[in-house]
């Protein structure tokens, strides 16, 4: 029967290396984006839609700034770089601002509407019957020393209304001005450049930005002496998934190495090496064809924390090895038949642990939880059906010495000798738990999990500064029954949100409706021109700038200007407004663009009593997401150590379960008070930690518990061991550059080597059982 196993799993191992060996041909896509990792919580579907269509659309762009003392050159420098960009096929467009072409676009769209298009500042004087000052303003610009207005459109437009509504439109990028064709800024003799661009695909993909970040970083290298700053989340990505793969493949290596000389040393013998090899490889293999299979892509972490199975999946496999050492082993079968009740338990009991993961609403965790699951249970049936049949090794004669070392663990909590010092210990494990756990605080600001370039976050400020906006994501979602009902309710706020301006609240936004007023405010406009400017101002106007009368069968002065008014689908249609498509999300659904939010409580306060407003700040969302399911991540390790006891009550009765669970447990409370005594935060990360190290550390529990006396040094060399290799994978994470892997490899680091510490107190509970059946029995 197990022949017939193991050539089944030879079968299946097989298939796995043919469909992994298959996808790398094809080429692994892997994910960078930090947001695949967070919750998709279930909720208000138009919520969502505009959180990741405003994301989206702030994830594609990308600005660079091209600097150089002389004009010339940096416009130069900025054609070349915009050229680089576009040969690369990774963007869509190049030069989002307003340029010539742009400004020319937006004046055929506007100019048949004009009389309808006020200002916020000609609407106030006009309304406050102040229309002198209106016609005053107009005369000065008209026969002004720098006066640039053509004759034809004071014809058509003698208050020059248009033109100051153009002027005062609130367009992101303020401090940069039109310089033939291109959008520029000049500071402390630098003429600073934009160059713009948005994306054809997503900023995530790791190919896109390997193209596009070399593409830039060759263009700039060919520019000597011009200086480059750079802005978009596609660099601040690529940086980011450089740093984790070659995290994942340093932290592996070292984990392998390790791993290999560790038993390399224990054994001094190819066999178990190899054996220990064979199990890992096929546990790693399974694992990452199995979740390539499930997911169809894997996100970067699944491959950083997927490395780090290396010290778990070889736990099996040396216990396996560890019985060599043991003089009452006989037979390869007779050593599985010893070793698999305490392997085929903790596998249990590991893999509650690990679906407690894949009960996480976080896709690349639940990726992790599959890459482990799968892997682990390769390389436990790797051991039971394989190795036996490969094992050719004799009993292990040298280890006496090492054998000792490893059970003065055991000896430490069973000799007499050693109770003063236990007691200390434990009284020191209580004291710092409680201090510990008293200053232990929570951050759940998922802006810090991520490790984020100092020198791209010193230029995105650079060019926030120099180009006058921001790239924050927060927003106000207008929403109501159509367009027309929504740009109401934008003119009906402007008030609002001109007052937070003049707090200090945010620093500016941006409208549709500022772009394109309602149908009742350009009536109402149309209206207040004719009463305010035409019947009493127009006859001198003209007088003024030596044009006729107005033809008395003319409507007003604008006698082609039609009645009807403009809309926000010709607006859309004519793509002459910049960034107005990321402002209207569907009909009836708009967003009105913050810059500089500095208090959200007060915006949120301010826009409460507005009906279909809210304000939607994505990054305080999704940190309290992180919050709420921090809070269930702790459930899901007290749900799987309450999964577990079952198991190890029905193996060891109800007083050997509990034993069983006590190291694990002392575990769980002191990693924790750990983090709060290293002066961390705690987060996230470091609770979905505490769900393996309750797993992994019953694992140490039940091989202890299943361990007779003659057994207790080969079994603990196991445990040795096996903890020595999870310390080499999950505890190198705590290396991380990253600070979520960090955290999560801080806590594992001291959890595991707690649980480790509590081991041998998992025997206690089975001896008792033990002496109470012989009781019985006599």
């Amino acid at each position: 029967m197990r022949r017939l196993g193991a050539l089944l799993w030879l079968a299946l191992v097989l298939l796995a290396s043919g469909y992994l060996a298959l996808r790398l041909h094809d080429g692994l896509g892997f994910r960078t984006d930090l947001l695949a990792l967070l919750p998709r919580e279930e909720q208000d579907p138009v919520l969502q839609r505009a959180n990741d269509a405003v994301t989206k659309a702030l994830g594609r762009r990308v600005l660079a700034l091209v600097g150089h003392a002389d004009r010339e050159t940096a416009r130069k420098a900025a054609t070349t770089l915009g050229d680089a960009l576009l040969a690369t096929g990774q963007v869509e467009r190049i030069g989002e601002g307003i340029d010539v072409d742009r400004l020319k676009r937006l004046g055929a769209l506007y100019f048949p509407h004009r009389q309808s298009l006020l200002s916020d500042g000609d609407r106030a004087l006009l309304t406050a019957g102040k229309g002198e000052e209106v016609a005053t303003r107009a005369l000065s610009q008209a026969f002004g020393f720098a006066g640039l207005v053509d004759a034809g459109l004071l014809r058509t437009d003698p208050f020059l209304l248009l033109p100051s509504f153009l002027t005062n439109l609130p367009f992101p990028l303020s401090r940069l001005t039109p310089d033939e064709g291109m959008l520029s800024v000049t500071e402390d003799g630098t003429t600073w450049v934009l160059v713009s661009a948005v994306l054809a695909g997503e900023p995530f993909e790791l190919d896109l930005q390997d193209r596009l970040v070399g593409a830039f970083d060759d263009a700039v290298r060919d520019m000597p002496g011009v200086a480059v700053k750079r802005l978009g989340a596609v660099f601040f990505a690529h940086a980011g998934s450089r740093t984790a793969i070659t995290e994942a493949s340093t932290l592996g290596t070292l984990s392998l190495v390790g791993t290999m000389l560790l038993v390399g040393l224990a054994f001094r013998r190819p066999g178990p090496l190899l054996h220990n090899l064979l199990a890992l490889g096929v546990g790693m293999t399974v694992g990452l064809s199995g979740s390539l299979l499930l997911f169809g892509e894997l996100h970067v972490a699944a491959l950083l924390f997927g490395s780090s199975l290396i010290g778990v999946a070889v736990d099996y496999s040396l216990h396996y090895s560890a019985s060599l050492f043991d003089p009452l082993s006989g037979s390869p079968s007779d050593r599985l038949r010893h070793v698999l009740p305490g392997i085929a338990l903790g596998l249990v009991t590991t893999l509650i642990g690990y679906a407690a993961l894949m009960l996480a609403p976080f896709p690349g965790l639940r990726q992790i939880a599959a890459f482990s699951i799968i892997g682990l249970v390769g390389a436990f049936l790797t051991v039971v059906l394989w190795l036996p049949s490969l094992d050719r090794a004799r009993r292990l004669t040298h280890g006496a010495l090492m054998l000792r070392a490893a059970a003065g663990l055991w000896s430490f909590w069973e000799a007499r000798r050693w109770r003063g010092v236990r007691l200390v210990l434990v009284l020191g494990c209580v004291l710092a738990g409680a201090v510990g756990l008293a200053r232990l605080s929570a951050d759940d600001d998922v802006r810090r999990l991520q490790a984020v370039s100092a020198e791209l976050r010193h230029e995105q400020d650079e060019i926030q500064r120099l180009i006058g906006a921001t790239t924050a994501a927060q927003f106000l979602l207008v929403q109501a029954a159509d367009d027309e009902a929504a740009l109401r309710r934008q003119e009906d706020l402007a008030a609002t949100l001109a007052g937070l301006k003049a707090k200090g609240s945010i620093a500016g936004y941006q409208m549709p409706a500022a772009f394109v007023p309602s149908a009742r405010t350009q009536r109402e406009n149309r209206a207040l021109v004719a009463t305010a400017l035409d019947a009493p101002l127009l006859a001198a106007q003209r007088a003024s700038l030596g044009l006729p009368p107005a033809d008395p069968n003319d409507k007003g002065p604008n006698s082609k200007a039609p009645e009807g008014v403009l809309t926000l689908g010709d607006a859309l249609a004519s793509d002459s407004v910049p960034f107005l498509r990321e402002l209207v999300l569907g009909p009836g659904l708009h967003v009105v663009a913050l810059q500089g939010l500095s208090d959200p409580d007060a915006v949120r306060a301010a826009v409460a009593g507005t009906a279909g407003v809210r304000l939607v700040n994505p990054t305080a969302d999704f940190s309290a997401l992180l919050a709420k399911y921090r809070h269930r991540a702790l459930l899901l390790t007290g749900l799987a150590g309450l999964l577990m006891l079952p198991v190890l009550m029905w193996r060891y009765g109800w007083r050997g379960g509990l034993w069983a669970l006590l190291p694990p447990a002392a575990a769980l409370i002191l990693a924790p008070a750990a983090v709060g005594l290293m002066g961390q935060d705690f987060t996230f990360f470091h609770a979905m930690a505490l769900v393996l190290i309750l797993s992994i550390g019953v694992d140490y529990a039940v091989f202890c518990a299943e361990s007779g006396v003659e057994q207790q040094p080969v079994t603990m060399l196991a445990v040795w061991l096996a903890t020595l290799t999870t310390l080499l994978s999950f505890g190198l994470l705590a290396f991380s550059a990253v600070p979520a892997v960090h955290s999560f490899g801080v806590t594992m680091l001291v959890g595991i080597s707690i649980a480790f510490l509590f081991a041998p107190l998992a025997a206690r509970g089975t001896r008792h059982n033990e002496a109470t059946n012989n009781a019985r029995l006599l």
